[in-house]
């Protein structure tokens, strides 16, 4: 866990840089406009401090954030608890938001199994990730001294759907985002931005995915009895010695 650890700090510093602050942009435009269709009375990010930003959009009132650690003095809204183990009562949440945060553990589908308990039936859990098989995947993999963010471990898109499906998930929304490279220089990173409007046109893999999905409502099937023994049927004939004439 202390390694986990040490990765999760590392991550919310690399959100404070260049190009982690255009993650956290491309992802909450993206929310804006995920989170205005979600309804309900609590919200809840598993992540990091610096991701805050990301709950903004949502018309949910009740907003949290828990992570293993929080910045100091300590926000009202954050929570300090253990990723493998969340605080949190079996189905008590509306919306669970998971940005990057299976990337950064040793047991993702713990974490993703966690995160499915707590959701309602019928709410929703929406999980962003980089995208191994595009340029946010192909620097990782040329990188020989891996730092934030390609030190983490980058999970296929299907991989997590399979795990969503077995959790009784089901598959609402895919989105692509993040097709410009993983380009830190300002001026050059800028006049790439026609990628995105030709990314979004078309079937192109971007540096990130956001899955949406929904917790199935399990119908209750009613259970028939099979009787072993056919009920007897009691008398009610009077006995004749009593039926007697009193005339």
């Amino acid at each position: 866990m202390i390694k986990t650890y040490r990765t999760i700090q590392q991550w919310d510093h690399w959100l404070t840089q260049l190009l982690g602050m255009r993650v956290l942009e491309a992802e909450k435009k993206l929310l804006t406009h995920l989170l205005a269709e979600r309804y309900g009375k609590h919200a809840l990010l598993i992540g990091v401090p610096r991701q805050q930003l990301l709950l903004e959009s949502s018309i949910i009132f009740n907003r949290v954030i828990i992570s293993p650690f929080v910045h100091k003095p300590k926000p009202a809204h954050c929570i300090e608890g253990d990723f493998y183990q969340l605080p949190i009562t079996p189905g008590s949440i509306d919306l669970v938001i998971l940005p990057h945060t299976l990337e950064l553990i040793d047991n993702p589908h713990q974490l993703l199994s966690e995160a499915c308990r707590i959701v309602k039936p019928e709410g929703d859990i929406i999980i962003i990730g980089f995208n191994p098989v595009s340029l946010w995947g192909l620097k990782k993999y040329l990188m020989k001294n891996k730092q934030m963010p390609w030190a983490g471990n980058f999970i296929r898109a299907t991989k997590i759907m399979n795990w969503l499906r077995l959790a009784d998930f089901e598959l609402v929304k895919q989105d692509r985002l993040l097709f410009r490279p993983p380009i830190a220089e300002q001026k050059m990173y800028q006049r790439l931005e026609f990628l995105e409007w030709i990314g979004a046109k078309c079937l192109v893999p971007g540096g990130a995915y956001a899955l949406t999905a929904k917790a199935k409502v399990i119908p209750l099937t009613p259970i028939k009895l099979h009787w072993k023994q056919k009920p007897t049927v009691m008398s009610t004939t009077i006995p004749g010695s009593i039926m007697r004439d009193t005339k």
